[in-house]
C-alpha cells in the first residue's frame, strides 16, 4: 500500500501526459457527433478516480480509439455512441466475471504483446506527425508563411522543452508545456480568447441508450474495437504497468482492467458519454511525464469532473486554446518512448521477428486491430522455422 496516493508537481505533471490521446477524439466527438460534453467528461473523470484508487498507479483513460473514429468519420448519432458505451461495458463485465483472462493470457503471448506495443508506437508517431505539420485553426493572417509553419515551430518549442525537462523531477515538462500551449492558442486565436469561456454544465441525458439502431451500435462500431481493446486495452496495458511498476502492478491484471472498463463503460452510457478504455501508450505517457502513484489520476479525474460541471457549455471552445501542434508533439514523444518496451525481447530472433512483423503491418495498414491478427498467424508460422532452443527461457512465458 506504501505510495498508493501521492500528491506532487510530478503527480499533476505526470497526470496531464495522455492528454494528446484524449482531447483529439473527445472534442470531435462532441463537436460532430454532438456527445453531451458534460456526460463525457464526467464519465471519464470518474473512471480516472475510480482506477486512482483501485489500482494505486496511474491507470490512463481514453476513448475507445477505433468506435470513436468511425464515429466521427460516419457523423453517428449521440445516442448510438452512448449505446455502444453500454454494450461495451456488458461485454468487458462479462470478460472479467467468466474470467476470460486466462484465455487471454494464451492468446496474447509476449511477442504478440511487444508487436502490438510497437504497433500502437507507430500509431502516436503517426498522429503526432501530422498534428505538428498540419494547418492550425489561427484568426491571424500571416502573409508569405506557409501552412505548416507555425505548427512546426510550436511542436518544435514543444519538443525542446521535453528534451530540456526530461529526467528532471523538479521541473516536470507538462507543467511547462501546457501553458505554453494554451499561451500560443490565445494569440493565434486572439480575437477569440477569452471572451468565450462560459460557465455552466449540459444536464447528462441518463437512461437506458437502447433506442439506437442495433446494427450500428454491435456492428459498426464495437465489433472492429473488440480485437483492438483486447489487445491494447488488457493485454499490452497489463503488461506495460508491469514494466513501469514491478510488484505495485499486482491488481493491474486482465481480468481487472476487464473489470473497470466493464464499470466505466456502462455508467458512460448511462451518462450518454462516450465508449472508454485503457491503454498501454497511456501507461506510458503518465509514467514518461512524471507520475508513479494513483494520485495522478486522482488529479486529472478531478479536472475533468470540475470541466463537465462547470464548464461543459464552452469545452469545444475552450479546446481551441491547446493547438494540434502541441499534442502532436506529444505524441511523438510518447509514440517514442512506447517503442522502448520491446527492447527486452531484442535477444530472441522468433519474438523480434514476431513483433516487428505486426509493427510492419501496422505502418501498411493503419489498423491495429488488423495486425493483431496478421501477429497470432505470423507467431504460429513463424516457430515451424525458428525451434524452441532459440528462444530465451522466459520468451514462451505466457502475459498472465
Amino acid at each position: 500500500m506504501k505510495h498508493r496516493i501521492r500528491f506532487d508537481l510530478n503527480e499533476v505533471a505526470g497526470s496531464l501526459g495522455d492528454l494528446a490521446t484524449f482531447l483529439p477524439l473527445a472534442i470531435g466527438l462532441i463537436t460532430i457527433n454532438g456527445v453531451n460534453a458534460t456526460s463525457l467528461f464526467l464519465a471519464a473523470g470518474l473512471l480516472y478516480i475510480g482506477a486512482g484508487l483501485y489500482y494505486g498507479l496511474p491507470i490512463p483513460v481514453q476513448p475507445l480509439k477505433a468506435t470513436s473514429a468511425i464515429a466521427i468519420a460516419l457523423a453517428v448519432p449521440a445516442a448510438a455512441i452512448s449505446a455502444a458505451a453500454f454494450w461495451a461495458g456488458v461485454l468487458f463485465l462479462f470478460i472479467s466475471l467468466f474470467r476470460l483472462d486466462v484465455w487471454l493470457g494464451k492468446v496474447f503471448t509476449r511477442p504478440v504483446v511487444r508487436g502490438i506495443q510497437l504497433g500502437l508506437a507507430v500509431l502516436l508517431v503517426q498522429g503526432g506527425l501530422k498534428g505538428v505539420f498540419g494547418p492550425l485553426d489561427t484568426s491571424l493572417h500571416l502573409s508569405g508563411v506557409p501552412p505548416w509553419a507555425p505548427g512546426l515551430f510550436i511542436g518544435t518549442a514543444v519538443v525542446t522543452i521535453v528534451a530540456l525537462s526530461r529526467g528532471s523531477r523538479r521541473y516536470p515538462a507538462t507543467l511547462v508545456v501546457i501553458p505554453f500551449g494554451m499561451l500560443a492558442g490565445g494569440f493565434l486565436t486572439s480575437t477569440w480568447f477569452p471572451g468565450s469561456v462560459a460557465t455552466g454544465w449540459i444536464r447528462p441525458g441518463m437512461g437506458l441508450p437502447l433506442g439506437a439502431d442495433p446494427y450500428t451500435v454491435l456492428i459498426v462500431l464495437l465489433l472492429p474495437q473488440v480485437p483492438l481493446t483486447l489487445a491494447n486495452s488488457i493485454a499490452a496495458t497489463s503488461d506495460a504497468a508491469g514494466n513501469y511498476y514491478g510488484d505495485r502492478a499486482g491488481r493491474v491484471t486482465h481480468r481487472g482492467l476487464a473489470a473497470t472498463l466493464g464499470i466505466g463503460n456502462l455508467l458512460a452510457g448511462l451518462l450518454g458519454g462516450m465508449p472508454l478504455c485503457h491503454g498501454s501508450g497511456g501507461v506510458t505517457a503518465h509514467y514518461r511525464f512524471g507520475a508513479r502513484t494513483g494520485g495522478a489520476n486522482l488529479f486529472i479525474g478531478t479536472l475533468f469532473v470540475l470541466v463537465a460541471l462547470f464548464f461543459g457549455r464552452s469545452v469545444a471552445d475552450m479546446s481551441r486554446l491547446l493547438p494540434s501542434s502541441v499534442l502532436g508533439a506529444l505524441l511523438v514523444y510518447v509514440g517514442i518512448q512506447h517503442a522502448r518496451l520491446v527492447r527486452d525481447i531484442i535477444g530472441s530472433p522468433r519474438e523480434i521477428a514476431v513483433a516487428l512483423s505486426i509493427g510492419l503491418v501496422t505502418l501498411a495498414t493503419g489498423n491495429l486491430a488488423v495486425s493483431f491478427a496478421a501477429g497470432i498467424v505470423l507467431e504460429r508460422a513463424i516457430g515451424r522455422f525458428f525451434p524452441e532452443s532459440m528462444v530465451r527461457g522466459e520468451a514462451q512465458a505466457r502475459l498472465l
